[in-house]
């Protein structure tokens, strides 16, 4: 059984050389910057191009070179209007207190455009008119209809997808620093699967630290974002803390139907009842900080809920996992869709109890719904006249003849 080696590998780069590709891209960032440090006014910055480039990357370490403070809004934070002027406003006005630049960075607006209310546009509008420091944003897909106004006001810069044979040597350049123990058919295998994403293909580099050449079948081809099964191999295979973190950032699941694939499959991947406990106790981890983001309203008690079921999942173990085992889809989740019908009809009826009972729709479906149905067939077993009790039930409970047929038939 394979023994895992490393849990807390991460590759960051810590200076602009160690960011592979797009050098002439990275050129005009930088003059960008250096107009802004000798005071010259410049359009903001939109920096676009697939996920996984650098586009990111470049943005903090111009800001560290060039010693600005960076106000980000990413697409964890708030989108509306009121959000946007009070986080950025004022720190486009100012400077810190040590005198740094205020950079305003807006990263993946195209992902957050989706979730703007109706006066975010114009806030950001009068953030680019008014802004007394640099602005940058970027964007996997700037031809997104929902940012035309962004577009029109911004210098667009473009970040392309690594050619694999650089990536090939930038992966063995990692591998030969971290002491990650590959060879070159997994690192060939990881680039030529990579589709140019230089994050992803670090991330996979990290999941197959020390594995055999024949789990390179559970890196898929990559695309820009990752289906659901991809994304449990990215948790499930992974040995290090950023792999499995950066997956589910690049996942097309919401984090509530993931949590559900999880709790499924723990045991699919998972042998020793040690390693299955301890993923079990960081799933209801995320779960609890999940649930309170929802109920308080306060999203950033998500980031919490991403580390616990991505990184504090694949470091539950001790040991490579089972391979051969299907995923199995939530029975939880089927028997939802299978009783879809019934909870619709559950519903419908509630609404018309409500009107005569006067409490929730919901606690009229889980509690009275049931004593209900008990008073109308108990009802109908005692008394010779039907047509009498669906008299009364109608006029009394607001429910009609072919409702309470239903009740008697389907609640228990």
């Amino acid at each position: 059984m394979y023994e895992s080696q490393s849990y807390n590998i991460s590759f960051k780069p810590e200076s602009i050389d160690e960011i592979i590709g797009n050098k002439e891209a990275i050129s005009q960032i930088k003059k960008f910057a250096l107009d802004i440090n000798n005071n010259i006014r410049r359009r903001p910055l939109m920096i676009y191009g697939p996920s996984g480039v650098g586009k990111t990357t470049i943005v903090n370490l111009i800001a560290k070179i060039f010693k600005w403070h960076i106000v980000e809004l990413n697409a964890s934070d708030y989108r509306d209007k009121e959000s946007i002027e009070r986080l950025l406003t004022a720190a486009s006005q100012s400077r810190t207190l040590f005198g740094q630049k205020n950079l305003i960075f807006l990263d993946e607006i195209d992902e957050l455009s989706t979730k703007f209310d109706k006066g975010a546009s114009s806030a950001l509008i009068n953030l680019i008119v008014n802004s007394k420091n640099p602005i940058i944003f970027t964007a996997n897909d700037v031809w997104n209809k929902k940012i035309t106004f962004l577009r029109e006001r911004t210098e667009q810069i473009k970040f392309n997808s690594v050619h694999i044979d650089e990536l090939s040597q930038f992966l063995t350049k990692i591998a030969d620093k971290y002491n990650i123990k590959t060879s070159k058919e997994i690192i060939d295998h990881i680039s030529n699967h990579s589709n140019g994403d230089v994050r992803s293909a670090i991330s996979d580099l990290f999941v197959l630290n020390n594995a055999p050449s024949s789990y390179t079948e559970v890196i898929g081809v990559r695309d820009r974002k990752i289906d659901i099964f991809t994304t449990l191999d990215r948790i499930f295979f992974a040995n290090t803390y950023s792999a499995p973190l950066i997956a589910i950032q690049n996942s097309d699941v919401e984090n509530s139907m993931l949590m559900q694939w999880i709790d499924e499959n723990i045991t699919n991947r998972y042998n020793n009842i040690d390693e299955i406990s301890a993923a079990y106790k960081m799933l209801s981890l995320g779960s609890m900080f999940f649930n309170r983001a929802s109920k308080i309203q306060y999203y950033a008690y998500w980031r919490y809920t991403n580390v616990f079921i991505s990184s504090g999942i694949a470091l539950s173990k001790h040991s490579y996992p089972n391979k051969y085992k299907r995923y199995s889809f939530p029975k939880r989740i089927s028997e939802l869709s299978k009783s879809k019908e019934s909870r619709n009809k559950l519903f419908e009826i509630a609404t018309h109890l409500r009107r005569k009972i006067h409490i929730g729709t919901f606690r009229i479906m889980n509690n009275e719904i049931i004593m209900i149905a008990y008073m109308i067939r108990n009802a109908l077993q005692n008394n010779k006249d039907d047509d009498k009790i669906y008299s009364c039930f109608e006029r009394n409970f607001n429910i009609e003849e072919k409702q309470i047929n239903w009740l008697v038939k389907n609640v228990y």
